[in-house]
This record gives structure tokens, C-alpha cells and sequence, in this order.
């Protein structure tokens, strides 16, 4: 059961090749001359292994995130799909934060950059390895996404924020988990069943 897994976060974009639980081929780069750029660089290294072939699963993050790079990553995949006659499946981008959380009944703010010096950010609940929708999507600046979470403390202080960004962690110091979100957490997400067929863009413009 070959899957390949693509995620793109705002600092690099990952690829994993694993079979069931066992990882094949890791490959990550720092975003630089745009998303699409480095994941042709890290494709053609999974081409000199042979890797594209024989897939069964492919896996992408379908936002929240850039319209234009989970369009054009999705196009990548369905062309993958084509050539192997695997199964795409789709994970929203907040899940891979969340299901290093699943361990733990508990609530956490995720939030993630979007563009400049916006962020997108959510409250969910974890309970019994279930993950609930508290809150609606936002998108706004670091002193609104500080704004939310105060809020949220006054009625939890066991809640706590997951960022992958420096400048959250700073600015909070407390109650903040920091994780660098790859390719190899998409995969954790469609085994612990976090995924499924719909390929719709979630995006915010």
C-alpha cells in the first residue's frame, strides 16, 4: 500500500513516500522562488528512485491556504492519479497540527500564516480522538489571533495554541506548542482515518 503524501506549509513544502506505517522516502524544501518550483525539485529525486510508480494513495492538504498553490498541487496529484490509478485523498491543512494532540482530550487554538502578516486560525476540541469544529475560520493579524486566544483562556486556562510559527511562539512564550508540519503528518492523518475523497479547495482569498 504505497502513498505519497505533498504539504505545503507557509516555510517549506514536504513529500513522503510511505508503505502503510513505514516510511520509504522523506524529502522537504524551504520555500524560496515559489511552492511549485520546489516541489518539481523534490519530485524529480523521488522519480530517480523510481518512487512515482505503483502508487495506491495520494494525499494533499486542501487548505485553508493559497487558492493558486493547492490548485496547482492538486492538478500535480490528479496527474500522479492518472499515471498510477491511485486514490486521491484530501486532508484539511489544520488536521496535521492536531493529530499530534490525539493522545489527549483537550482544546487548542491552531493557527498557521497565511500571507504577510496574516494568520489563519481556529479553535477545535479533541475528545476521545474526535476532532470538533468550536469556532469558525479566522483571518487576521498576530494581535487578533492573541485577542482570541485570551478570550479562550478566561474560559479554559488548560487550552493552549499549536503554531508552527517563530513569531507566535515568542509573542506568547506560554500555553504555545511549536511543530514543524510535514508531509509525514498528512500521512499520520489519512491512517488515523482524517481524510477522504472530497478534492474541493478551501481556500481564502
Amino acid at each position: 500500500m504505497l502513498a505519497l503524501s505533498i504539504f505545503c506549509s507557509s516555510y517549506r513544502i514536504s513529500v513522503a513516500l510511505s508503505e502503510g506505517k513505514k516510511l520509504q522516502l522523506y524529502h522537504e524544501k524551504k520555500i524560496k522562488n515559489g511552492k511549485i518550483e520546489g516541489l518539481f525539485s523534490i519530485l524529480k529525486k523521488f522519480q530517480k528512485y523510481n518512487a512515482l510508480c505503483n502508487l495506491k494513495y495520494i494525499l494533499f492538504a486542501n487548505g485553508p491556504g493559497s487558492f493558486t498553490g493547492i490548485r496547482s498541487i492538486k492538478s500535480i496529484c490528479q496527474a500522479l492519479a492518472l499515471s498510477n490509478k491511485a486514490k486521491i485523498y484530501s486532508t484539511s491543512t489544520f488536521f496535521p497540527y492536531l493529530i499530534k494532540e490525539l493522545k489527549n482530550d483537550c482544546e487548542v487554538v491552531v493557527t498557521y500564516r497565511s500571507s504577510g502578516t496574516n494568520f489563519f486560525f481556529k479553535h477545535f476540541q479533541i475528545k476521545k480522538r474526535k476532532i470538533i469544529e468550536k469556532s469558525k475560520l479566522f483571518v487576521d493579524n498576530i494581535k487578533n489571533v492573541e485577542s482570541f486566544f485570551e478570550k479562550k483562556k478566561k474560559v479554559n486556562n488548560k487550552i493552549y495554541l499549536v503554531t508552527d510559527d517563530q513569531d507566535i511562539k515568542i509573542i506568547f512564550k506560554n500555553n504555545v506548542k511549536l511543530y514543524s508540519v510535514n508531509a509525514k503528518d498528512l500521512v499520520e492523518c489519512f491512517l488515523n482515518g482524517y481524510s477522504n475523497f472530497n478534492q474541493d479547495i478551501f481556500y481564502h482569498n
